[in-house]
């Protein structure tokens, strides 16, 4: 396929991704949902116990299939189960079903199909980075009925909050942890919980939500490498001179010199718990420092405080940090990577928005959950056509990218084709040529007008020469 937009041909070679990325595919995404690996999950939770009518394939079949877009009731359950399995069940005997046991057993199959990943990408790119792993929550409001569950910041007071914390490796394209927690175990919290998951060589991007001082040294300890803003209540103090920074100074110094950024190497913290690394600071339009302290006043007022001189002078700035090595990441690249962190809020929102992941009606606990994880596991079946198809347009065409937010939309309409392939009633092949070639060019990120594409950056940083 060639055709023109405006600058390079874009090239896709229908056979040769077939060729590349077929087996890969299968391997990856039908190989988990197979009878035999389902039935060893089913009896490690305590799902499947002794023989019975529902198969623990065909529940994972019915709810995965079937619950993309809302809550399916029971008997809308049952009448799919008869469709595709032949197996009479009554909506009372699927209701029991969803129970603890049901719950483990949809997490075990989201945790393999997790762990079952994508070789598709060269490890000799993005030196010295052996991952590149972008973290942050999603929360969403949930009926009443899940207050003791799921309490919200307030109490008995608020709406129930479900929180999800999300890593994916943005080198290799995998989903490194998902987990469905309470809105009150904040993202501190989970920092120092996955703490023993960080590896060495790891590139962390993490929002501020995520960061303390014991985070950031537990990344250094582990030869590991993190990049993300300054805490504003921290104050750095200049390796070289041992004095705090002065905001204000350093403001009306760069705007006299029309400086468009500052770096310095830095030390946080005192005696033998202090690090150091690497500070960039970035001036912000007057606009954007109005709104910060804006907000920040109103939210200090509801608290009966008052904002310091220091902090109002602090907001003029973007401040990053990080202990990347400068002839690694020179300051602009720094800058402009951080802004890949919001690839994942785009997720997120393709989740609510095109999925209606934040859609929830009153039902059994363990029912809602169980069909949250279905669909989180069709998401992540989805995600791994998707990398392909994103590899595959990027190793021919430079310019040019999948859009995550169009293959969803996309995938949507073509859920019941899909399932096919799963149940070996097409073949992945002709499935591909049915609803993913004939809408290729349809799916390409279209670059925003003076913004640079996500793809573009990662492009500049890790792979200058490609």
């Amino acid at each position: 396929m060639l055709f023109a937009k405006g600058k390079a041909p874009f090239i896709f070679d229908k056979s040769r991704f077939v060729s590349d990325y077929s087996d890969t595919l299968n391997s990856s995404i039908c190989s988990v949902i197979k009878a035999d690996k389902i039935a060893e999950l089913a009896r490690q939770s305590g799902f499947c116990r002794r023989s019975s009518k529902l198969k623990p394939e065909a529940f994972i079949d019915t709810l995965v299939f079937n619950s993309i877009d809302h809550q399916i009731s029971l008997q809308d359950c049952c009448d799919d189960l008869i469709r595709q399995s032949g197996k009479s069940l009554s909506k009372v005997g699927l209701h029991k079903r969803f129970n603890e046991s049901g719950v483990e057993f949809m997490k075990l199959v989201l945790a393999e199909q997790m762990a079952t990943r994508l070789a598709i990408r060269n490890h000799d790119t993005w030196q010295p980075f052996a991952r590149v792993l972008i973290t942050d929550s999603c929360k969403f409001c949930l009926p009443d009925e899940y207050k003791e569950s799921y309490p919200g910041y307030g109490g008995a007071v608020t709406n129930p909050l479900m929180n999800i914390q999300y890593s994916f490796d943005l080198k290799n394209g995998d989903w490194e942890n998902l987990e469905l927690t309470k809105a009150t175990k904040n993202d501190q919290s989970y920092s120092k919980r996955t703490a023993c998951r960080i590896a060495k060589d790891d590139l962390h991007i993490r929002d501020l939500g995520y960061v303390t001082m014991a985070y950031l040294r537990g990344v250094t300890e582990r030869k590991a490498f993190f990049l993300n803003r300054l805490q504003p209540k921290w104050k750095p103090v200049h390796k070289a001179t041992g004095k705090v920074i002065d905001w204000s100074s350093l403001y009306e110094r760069m705007r006299t010199n029309k400086q468009a950024c500052f770096e310095t190497e830095i030390v946080l913290g005192k005696g033998k718990k202090a690090l150091e690394c690497r500070l960039i600071v970035v001036p912000v339009a007057e606009q954007t420092w109005a709104e910060r302290i804006r907000k920040a006043q109103k939210q200090a007022k509801s608290r009966g405080r008052e904002l310091s001189e220091e902090y109002k002078q602090r907001c003029r700035f973007s401040v990053f940090i990080t202990n990347v090595d400068p002839a690694i990441f020179n300051s602009n690249d720094v800058i402009e990577l951080y802004r890949l962190r919001w690839q994942i809020e785009l997720i997120f929102k393709s989740w609510k928005s095109l999925l209606n992941l934040h859609r929830v009606k009153p039902v059994k606990k363990e029912r809602f959950e169980c069909l949250l994880l279905a669909r989180f596991i069709w998401i992540l079946i989805n995600w791994k056509i998707f990398r392909c198809l994103d590899d595959s347009i990027q190793k021919e065409n430079r310019e040019y990218a999948c859009s995550h937010w169009k293959f969803f939309k996309q995938a949507r309409l073509w859920a019941y084709a899909l399932r096919m392939v799963m149940n070996h009633n097409i073949t992945f092949e002709a499935w591909l040529g049915l609803f993913i070639f004939p809408i290729i060019k349809s799916l390409l990120i279209e670059p925003k007008k003076g913004k640079k594409a996500s793809f573009c950056i990662v492009n500049d940083i890790f792979n200058p020469l490609s």
